[in-house]
This record gives C-alpha cells, structure tokens and sequence, in this order.
C-alpha cells in the first residue's frame, strides 16, 4: 500500500485534505484505496496508462453518464488528469455473486442485454478504437513475445504448442464481421457486477468500455455467472479468477434467454458464441501470465485450460442449441 500521506496528497487533487479510514480496495488489477470523507465512503482508483488519454476518459465518462441517465446503476467518477486516478462514491450495502444463484444470474444477464441496448447506437465523446482485448492474434502475439523472453521455462512445453495451435485456429476460423455490435463494458464479470437483493445493484469499472461484437461480454458473462466451479471466486487472487470450470447448457440457455428479453442475439451470435469463449478462456490464461513469475507463467497453460477448450468443442452443438 501506498503511504497515506501518499494518498492524501492524490486526494487534494480532488479537493479532499482531511480523509479517514483510508483503507486498501480488492482486486488484482490497479490499485485502489477506500475512504470516508464528510460521512460517506469513497474509492480512489489508479487508472493504468493507457486509460489517461483524454480521448479515452471523455469517452468512458460520457458511456458511464448515459447508462446512468438511463437508469442503470452506475457510479460517474470524478477524474484527475495530474494524478491519473478517478474518483467515485462507494455504494454501500451490496453483495457479490453467488455461484449457483439463479436470480442473480438471470438479472445479471438481462442488465447486460439492456446496457447493450442503450449503447447500440449511442455516439460517445472521445475516441476508443481499441481492438477486443483477446483477439486471437493479439494473444498469439504476446504469448510468443512471453516465451521469447523466457525460453528455458517454456522449452518443449508441449501444453503451450498446443495453445498456440488452438489460436491459429481460432485466428482463421472466428470472425465477427457479421456478427451484432454495441459498446461493450469489455470486463462484465462477477467482479465487476453487485447485487442487492439478488437484482443487479451496481455497475462496475468500464476501462475496458468499446465498441465491440456483444459476444465479447456474453462470453465472459456466461463464464462466470454459469458455468460451475469448485471454490467461489476470490477477486484479490489471480489463480482463483482463472480456476477451472465446468460448462453447464441448462444455464446459458437461461442466461441467454435473460438476454434476449432486452436485446437481440442472433443466429450467426449463436454460432460464434463457442469460438467466443474459447478465446476467452485462453485469452485470459495468457494474460493472466503478466502477474504471475518463473514456472507459473507455464501453469497458466495447463491440461485444465485445454480440457476446458476441448468440452467447448464437444459442447458445441448444444451451445449452439441452447442460444434458441
């Protein structure tokens, strides 16, 4: 953690000189403190570097200001260009997902079909012509960069040639020319998505916020809202967001169903949602290689990661049926 003296010198930024209870916030990305100032919480967040553009926070703050005119349950920060961080209220009283919870899935994924919705034609500030973030051959590209930098460890690893295949793959077969598009959250996951009542409660971090195929947030949302895992996801520990998980048809047939009440999802989204998510699982294996060292950047891309691939492929058709 940063010194608080750090920190209270970030916040004068913001017009705040006399914070207390100053705290560390959870995740495994860029840090975050939590607050209370004149009675209420507040976090302060860290925007990394290729979020400060001017271009790229006019453009995420004017998508969070038409969700919240538009009812969703958004918190709009306070930015600070010096200090590159943002500020936002902390909404109290809200709960994280949990795995199994049929209603709180459903909601989830309504609340996106209806974000989708009110962004398709919204034209935003700024600029943000951002490429998907695991686009196949964007990965491909750093997992080759990874294992020139780190030659012994990856040295005949024959799980990591078979990834690297897995993404040749996917780079000649997934298009999404044809597929619909909106402003995506670009990170619409159990960590980012709050429940109060079992209904969608809050909205959370849209750095990743572009115009994309709406798969891009299906797939992740279908990831951690259906399918099954062993232990309940820990936001602060990067093995955990990455653990093993099990497809289950019966619930992305509901998830998807939710979705539809708000959006469209077409057949061509129904074809291409298991290429979606296969990138998806090896797109997060590779970058979530960035945080961890030596020999663990090879588990990232273990037997489980291409066991979990292979079940996309034997599933496909019933994914592809559930989507109905």
């Amino acid at each position: 953690m940063e010194k608080e003296s750090v920190v209270h010198r970030i916040l004068e930024y913001f017009g705040i000189k006399t914070p207390t209870n100053i705290s560390v916030g959870g995740g495994t990305g860029s840090p975050k403190y939590l607050f209370t100032y004149s009675g209420k919480r507040y976090l302060l967040k860290k925007r990394r570097k290729e979020f400060t553009p001017v271009q790229v926070l006019l453009f995420d703050l004017s998508v969070i200001r038409y969700l919240s005119k538009n009812g969703l349950p958004v918190v709009v920060p306070s930015y600070s260009m010096e200090a590159e961080y943002e500020l936002s209220e902390y909404i109290e009283n809200l709960n994280t997902f949990s795995q199994g919870n049929r209603e709180q899935m459903e909601h989830a994924a309504e609340t996106l079909g209806k974000m989708h919705r009110i962004l398709k034609d919204f034209v935003p500030e700024g600029k943000k012509n951002w490429k998907r973030e695991f686009m196949s051959s964007e990965i491909k590209t750093e997992l080759l960069k990874t294992i020139n930098k780190h030659p012994k460890i990856f040295y005949k690893q024959e799980t990591v040639s078979k990834c690297i295949e897995l993404l040749d793959t996917l780079i000649e077969s997934f298009s999404v020319k044809n597929l619909t598009h909106s402003i995506t959250h670009g990170d619409y996951t159990s960590a980012n998505i709050k429940f109060k009542n079992n209904i969608v409660g809050g909205i959370f971090d849209f750095d990743w916020a572009s115009y994309q195929n709406t798969l891009y947030d299906i797939s992740r949302g279908l990831v951690y809202f259906c399918f099954e895992r062993r232990q309940e996801l820990d936001g602060n520990n990067i093995w955990s967001l990455v653990q093993p998980c099990k497809i289950d048809i019966k619930k992305i047939k509901q998830f998807i169903s939710s979705y539809k009440k708000e959006f469209i999802f077409t057949q061509a989204d129904a074809e291409a949602l298991p290429s979606a998510i296969k990138e998806f699982f090896i797109g997060s294996r590779v970058r979530a290689m960035r945080k961890v060292e030596g020999t663990d950047k090879v588990r990232m891309l273990d037997k489980k990661l291409l066991d979990m691939v292979e079940a996309v492929e034997q599933e496909k058709v019933a994914i592809i049926e559930a989507c109905k």
